[in-house]
């Protein structure tokens, strides 16, 4: 068995990236909130204006994690930094390191960048996950919530409904 390597996805890796956003959606218990279609991944990935940037990784031509990423701003920093919207490893592939791999990879985009921060959410009964950000020095800031509107409560606010 070879090394995992990591690289930037292209376009042919929407299939298989989709495929394994599925898989975390099932993890998570949220696989009913999954709507994305290639078409989406396409436009957003890979598009005129894309919106987030995606790194595979891969270990004998197998496809066993990704992470997606986007560029934040933060107002009292004054510059931009890096959101890790998934990180993704297949079961069968925990725990030997890959998650380190692609944390640090983002990681490095983050600081070649000079970003100002480097965020992410974990999902508070995913303590293994917790157990490795807190590994890397990750700070896990328990007062902060996240506040979400979805398409129908967007129109709401927007008094479209």
């Amino acid at each position: 068995m070879s090394d995992p390597s990591i690289r930037p996805a292209d376009p042919a890796d929407i299939p298989g990236l989709l495929e394994m956003i599925r898989e975390l959606a099932e993890f998570e218990k949220l696989a009913d909130q999954v709507t994305a279609t290639e078409e989406d991944y396409q436009e957003s990935l890979f598009g005129e204006k894309p919106a987030a940037e995606a790194l595979i990784c891969e270990l004998d031509g197998e496809k066993i994690g990704y992470a997606i990423f986007f560029s934040t701003f933060s107002t009292f920093i004054g510059r931009a930094g890096v959101w890790l919207e998934d990180i993704y490893i297949r079961p069968n592939y925990r725990t030997q390191g890959i998650g380190t791999l692609l944390l640090k990879a983002v990681g490095k985009i983050a600081e070649e960048r000079n970003a100002g921060r480097y965020e992410w959410c974990v999902l508070d009964w995913n303590q293994n996950a917790i157990n490795l950000y807190e590994k890397m020095g990750g700070e896990i800031l328990e007062e902060w919530r996240i506040v979400r509107m979805d398409k129908e409560r967007l129109s709401k606010l927007n008094g479209e409904a």
